[in-house]
């Protein structure tokens, strides 16, 4: 990347004076995950891989998903880290051939964070694909608005050339240019910008909650996951090819942040037998794309489930089958207890020989369990056993060598196969002490990197029985489970004895019907880009609440289902009265990332919108907490995007303002629930703009009305705005 000039962090006295001081925030330099290094990376892919072999390998190695904005480390770590520019204190920016400073304490940052594959097209406001540092890049807050959600091509594939202006924006690079269809980026990064969204199309097929993300020439299809030009960043590939500083990036972002690699940077030679070659572009400009939107037939994502017909593995997460008993003295026995439903026709298999980090050292036995067709129930206890007599003791095969558990200390290890060379861990237990680095033998093995947080280490003893607790939320059963004081170790051949079956609660709908109206308010909501909504909370929210927001309309019976709805479950701890929270996805606001999507997307109206905040007491009712309207009174027929009813219960209980894009609640922020809620509900304590403003709340303080009672000690510390705070930039954003 060039590094023609820098750009400053803001033009105030104060910031320049702080020039010289330029702090950057990244806590940790050390490598955190192992394997890597390319050899031991790839040991899992055949010669020859396709794309479902390659998005399981992606998938399966994305061994953190940073949170997009924490106080702990986040995405602004990783990327002033993954793209610090050629002075200490400064980020590269992507679109403009500068640095910018990366951060001063107390002020704004210059530029935010830009997805190269837009929300808009695909990409989720939360989860793995919302955060991953493989496509994000540091970029120019002007810069970035200009850039938008437009497609990446050259001018006249789309738009006339009479619409292109080069460079695209004042503060961008000398050879950038757009129209009002795309956008073409610096000339020396066009090659990291192809291979970053060929990633991205392998790495999210749609498994799970994972979106579907294909790149297209033919972006007239209706598809929320469609990008284009495809053909435009193959000839990109070429044209800019891999060079060290692509490839340094590509080491860190496995090594220290995210545990997986982009195989199109290592190999790019890959792009062509994954995605083909360029397309030729018309004599009038564009592709040839036929009546059904497709150019010529595209490579096919993967499978949901996995590239094995039939084969559930991909969907299995450690800890969903747990490990709760071991005997080494004979007759060897392995007691399993099942945290979620597993699907009729998974392979199971268990096995004692040593992981070395890449491989197992194959010198012990393996056993394999094929689930019946009607699956094992969530909560069931089963295991491994010829003279055992847990069920489904006699049903494994052995594949490989002999099961037999030394009475020395052993590691014992359940996992399925979601490809013939790769695995999914589910579980682990060490019955002689801790997980070793090297000298494997057959008593001491690694700790597969999946299973951090998921395993159970214990001295050695010959045989071991878990007496902990039976009955909590799987990620409470797995803590229990994985503490050594609830085991019981015996040197003499016992029984199992379980209480089956193990109840396993869910972290889902609790307490709704112990919120009344007005427990949660909303208090600002910015409908020009990016999208922001502030809440308090008036009560103090129990954890595991499910809350949700939708801009969608009420029409006196249920929703339209035109709009969007996103769900926060209020973590543990809880929410604590006066806190001040919200949604957003360049938002500063506490939890603002933490909501995913029920249906849609969230999308404001500039037009003006209604906002309604419920929780769900059952999957059909709706317990309604907050309304606010930004388009004028509330409505009782003719609901459109802009227009709704008033939900139930919120008589007294919302607010009602005439149409501006943006507002914020600037009234009292003390008094009794009561006072307020009226006081919110009052539009005169609003201030409205038809441009982006900072959210500028102090905590509240709510003296009395209580519906119940919590230690505010023990929740969730509050979040306190100022008005110099950094949402005013970031209202700024990058790509919806």
């Amino acid at each position: 990347m060039g590094r023609s000039r820098w750009l400053p962090f803001a033009t105030t006295p104060f910031s320049f004076l702080l020039g010289t001081f330029l702090p950057i925030i990244v806590k940790s330099q050390d490598a955190v995950y192992s394997g890597c290094n390319t050899d031991a990376y790839y040991s899992t892919l055949s010669s020859s891989p396709s794309r479902a072999e390659i998005g399981l390998l992606l998938k399966s190695t994305h061994r953190n998903v940073l949170p997009y904005t924490s106080s702990s480390e986040d995405t602004w770590d990783a990327l002033t880290d993954l793209d610090a520019g050629s002075e200490a204190g400064m980020v590269q920016l992507i679109y403009s051939d500068a640095e910018a400073i990366a951060y001063v304490p107390g002020e704004s940052r210059s530029w935010n964070r830009e997805h190269l594959w837009p929300k808009s097209h695909g990409v989720g406001y939360s989860g793995a694909d919302f955060t991953d540092i493989h496509h994000l890049r540091p970029a120019d807050v002007n810069v970035n608005s200009s850039r938008g959600n437009k497609y990446f091509a050259a001018c006249g594939v789309a738009a006339g050339m009479d619409e292109c202006r080069s460079p695209a924006n004042p503060e961008a690079g000398a050879t950038t240019a757009t129209d009002s269809e795309v956008w073409l980026p610096p000339e020396n990064v066009r090659g990291d910008i192809a291979r970053a969204l060929f990633y991205m199309e392998l790495r999210y097929y749609g498994d799970g909650s994972d979106p579907n993300l294909v790149l297209t020439d033919c972006p007239t299809v209706q598809s929320d996951d469609l990008l284009a030009y495809r053909s435009q960043l193959l000839q990109w590939h070429e044209d800019d090819p891999v060079d060290d500083a692509e490839r340094e990036r590509n080491d860190r972002a496995c090594e220290r942040w995210q545990g997986n690699r982009n195989i199109f940077i290592d190999f790019p030679e890959l792009v062509s037998s994954i995605f083909g070659a360029p397309a030729q572009l018309t004599g009038s400009g564009g592709y040839e794309c036929s009546n059904t939107g497709t150019l010529v037939p595209s490579p096919s994502p993967p499978p949901s489930s996995s590239p094995i017909g039939g084969n559930p593995c991909s969907s299995m997460q450690a800890g969903d089958v747990q490990i709760i008993g071991v005997h080494t003295d004979a007759p060897d026995e392995v007691a399993l207890v099942a945290l979620t439903d597993i699907p009729g026709g998974l392979e199971l298999f268990l096995t004692d020989d040593a992981w070395t980090g890449n491989s197992f050292q194959e010198s012990e036995g393996t056993v394999k369990l094929s689930v019946p067709s009607n699956g094992i129930s969530q909560g069931e206890v089963f295991g491994f056993g010829p003279e055992s007599s847990l069920q489904y003791g006699s049903s494994w095969t052995s594949l490989s060598g002999s099961l037999s558990l030394s009475t020395q200390g052993d590691p014992v290890f359940v996992y399925c196969k979601p490809t013939d060379s790769s695995f999914n861990f589910l579980a682990a237990v060490s019955t002689s002490g801790p997980w070793v680095t090297d000298e494997f033998s057959s008593h001491n093995s690694a700790l597969p990197s999946s299973l951090a947080g998921t395993n159970t280490v214990l001295s050695h003893l010959d045989n071991y029985q878990y007496i902990g607790p039976v009955e909590g939320t799987k990620d409470e059963l797995v803590a229990a489970i994985g503490d050594e004081s609830n085991w019981e170790g015996f040197d003499q051949a016992k029984s199992f004895s379980f209480d089956s079956p193990f109840t396993v609660q869910s972290n889902a709908v609790v307490l709704c019907d112990d919120l009344k109206p007005g427990d949660v308010q909303i208090i600002g909501a910015n409908s020009d880009n990016p999208d922001e909504i502030a809440l308090v909370a008036l009560e103090n929210l129990p954890e595991y609440l499910e809350l949700f927001l939708t801009d969608d309309a009420w029409t006196g019976s249920g929703f339209r289902g035109s709009e969007g709805t996103v769900k926060l479950s209020v973590p543990p701890g809880g929410i604590s009265k006066g806190t001040v929270f919200g949604f957003g996805s360049e938002s500063d606001l506490a939890y603002a990332n933490s909501w995913t999507d029920v249906s849609r997307n969230v999308a404001l109206s500039a037009q003006g919108d209604n906002v309604l905040c419920y929780c769900k007491p059952t999957d059909s009712t709706f317990n309604f907490l907050a309304a606010v309207s930004n388009s004028g009174p509330w409505v009782n027929d003719d609901f459109d995007s802009s227009n709704s009813a008033l939900p139930p219960g919120l008589k007294g209980t919302n607010t009602v303002l005439s149409h501006r894009d943006n507002y914020h609640y600037a009234g009292t922020t003390k008094g009794t629930k009561t006072e307020i809620v009226g006081s919110i509900g009052d539009s005169v304590n609003w201030v409205g703009a038809d441009t982006p403003q900072p959210l500028a709340f102090d905590t509240f303080t709510v003296q009395g009305n209580t519906n119940f009672q919590s230690d505010d000690s023990a929740a969730t510390p509050t979040f306190s705005y100022h008005g110099w705070c950094s949402l005013f930039l970031l209202a700024f954003s990058s790509a919806l």
